[in-house]
């Protein structure tokens, strides 16, 4: 394990992707057998043992559920060490000042994402064989990559170097692909279509990884789920889901919140009906066209390019969301299920220990630039992308009146804040209270520290602390890494007594709820009251009354 005394280094750079150096002659090849037969992988720089791009699933039709492997299904022979795929996906609303490749991989577009990418420390001996022998299991940590639910990729330049925590650490690193967007969250009723693939896709990979990470050395009883951003909103929904199967055992342990969580009640797939028009509208079709959903689907009609260009130019409606399914998944009363103690009771019978949740100090210096501003009537529809339009209109009015006259600079600030206020500080602040309440563990945290390498002029931005959760070093002078390391493992400490029946380690002390661990802007880790807090009251009272 990593110390403070001693904190580790590296030579490898931000940059150095791990598709690269998996392709490096001198990267040496590693395989391991799984109940789908034998798969090859290959070593990073440091030694850590990669496979990329594992299928959890089988290619499905557009807007359809997903499906597992078949229990007959072989894996191929193909080594899996391409960073070779990221889910479709349109252009980002705001300005990108990095790559394609920074951004998104190495990887080609697919409607398929279907698949894992996994770390393991360079000194586990995986087998060749079907005999495991007595050899020790590690903890596994499976991340959800962020991205509003439209964006993302588990690749890019933020997320390939997962090799890091998993060598530092001694754990198995997993992350999900998953489909976004109009591919992972179109759902409407006329035509009739459940949505919500995006998280079914992710709960079908927890499943994989619970009945398959053996073979990779990782412990499928010591699954913690994380997620960033959108990430974060899938994790809190894969939490509902969980609680609502229970007391079937939820395929993880713990589930951490990273910037994001779900704050209102979900939409009705009749009310993304106009959607469905702009998207039919966008390509050229008519919506009310007999078997519309077959034509849709039928990809040499519709090739991926035409249905992802036809979302770009959706304007406002192009933010595909979750909305209530007569399947299970998302239900209108999750709200209130949450406050009323079912979302605890549930957790707790399907075996969750734990819930950890947490954000930055600057949400905001994000959130400003997302969705530049005009005219002061933007707002409200640029707020509606993500809540119901009524509810978008008092969320903008709980915060002070721009003037008449007010610049686009003062439209994007307002906005940034509403927005860092409704899809962070709030959400993960009234979920850490809504479990604690009917007394489920949770442990709440702020990261007031940000390192120089992401230039921010010293604003803790959104998804800036991914650095310091992964151990990220490449991103990371020495004097971070020890602030890094000191600030995991007392946010672990405190969670860890949650994780057993035993009480040699202590018993689990809930924090109220204004105090929170914060890593501070000068690197010192701590709790502290929360001073955020009374200026979401406001805003709360939109949501909760």
């Amino acid at each position: 394990m990593p110390s403070t005394d001693l904190p580790p280094t590296t030579s490898i750079s931000p940059n150095d992707m791990t598709g690269e150096q998996l392709a490096l002659p001198s990267s040496q090849k590693v395989e391991t057998l799984t109940k789908h037969g034998k798969v090859v992988g290959g070593r990073v720089k440091n030694g850590c043992q990669v496979f990329l791009n594992v299928p959890y699933g089988m290619d499905v039709p557009r807007f359809s559920d997903p499906q597992p492997l078949p229990a007959d299904y072989t894996y191929p022979s193909t080594p899996y060490t391409v960073d070779g795929k990221y889910c479709a996906q349109p252009e980002r609303t705001y300005t990108q000042t990095n790559s394609m490749r920074d951004r998104l991989g190495l990887g080609q577009p697919t409607e398929n994402p279907f698949f894992a990418d996994i770390y393991i420390p360079s000194d586990y001996t995986l087998s060749n064989t079907s005999i495991l022998g007595s050899r020790p299991l590690l903890p596994v940590r499976v991340f959800i990559h962020g991205g509003f639910l439209q964006y993302g990729s588990t690749s890019g330049q933020h997320y390939n170097q997962q090799f890091f925590p998993a060598e530092h650490y001694g754990e198995v690193r997993v992350l999900l692909g998953h489909r976004v967007s109009v591919l992972g969250f179109l759902g409407c009723d006329q035509p009739k279509v459940l949505g919500n693939f995006g998280f079914k896709d992710c709960w079908l990979g927890l499943e994989w990884v619970r009945d398959n990470i053996e073979a990779f050395g990782g412990d499928p009883n010591q699954v913690h789920l994380s997620g960033l951003s959108g990430g974060g909103h899938v994790v809190h929904q894969l939490v509902h889901q969980a609680a609502r199967l229970a007391p079937a055992k939820a395929p993880f342990m713990t589930a951490h919140h990273q910037s994001n969580a779900i704050l209102a009640s979900p939409l009705t797939p009749a009310s993304r009906n106009t959607q469905f028009v702009a998207f039919c509208d966008a390509l050229g079709i008519d919506p009310t066209t007999p078997d519309i959903l077959s034509i849709l689907r039928d990809t040499s009609r519709y090739s991926t390019k035409q249905i992802i260009t036809a979302v770009q130019n959706m304007g406002e409606l192009s933010t595909f969301r979750g909305v209530v399914g007569e399947d299970g998944w998302v239900r209108a009363d999750q709200i209130e299920y949450q406050r009323s103690g079912g979302l605890a009771k549930g957790l707790r019978e399907a075996g969750v220990k734990c819930v950890i949740v947490g954000d930055v100090r600057d949400e905001d210096f994000f959130y400003k630039s997302v969705h530049p501003c005009k005219s002061l009537d933007d707002l409200v529809p640029n707020i509606a992308r993500y809540y119901p339009y009524e509810q978008s209109e008092r969320f903008l009015a709980a915060y002070p009146a721009l003037p008449s006259d007010a610049s686009p600079e003062q439209m994007d600030a307002l906005l940034g804040r509403i927005l860092a206020d409704g899809q962070v500080h709030l959400p993960v602040r009234l979920l850490a209270s809504d479990l604690a309440k009917h007394d489920f563990p949770v442990v709440r945290y702020a990261v007031e520290f940000v390192p120089e390498f992401y230039g921010t002029d010293g604003k803790a931005s959104h998804g800036t602390d991914l650095s310091i959760h992964q151990l990220r070093l490449a991103a990371l002078t020495p004097e971070e890494t020890r602030a890094a390391l000191k600030f995991n493992e007392t946010l672990w400490n405190a969670v860890k007594p949650a994780l057993t029946e035993s009480k040699e380690g202590g018993e689990f002390e809930q924090k109220n709820e204004e105090e929170m661990l914060v890593l501070s802007k000068n690197g010192q880790v701590g709790w502290k009251a929360d001073w955020r807090w009374p200026l979401l009251r406001a805003a709360e009272k939109v949501f909760r009354g």
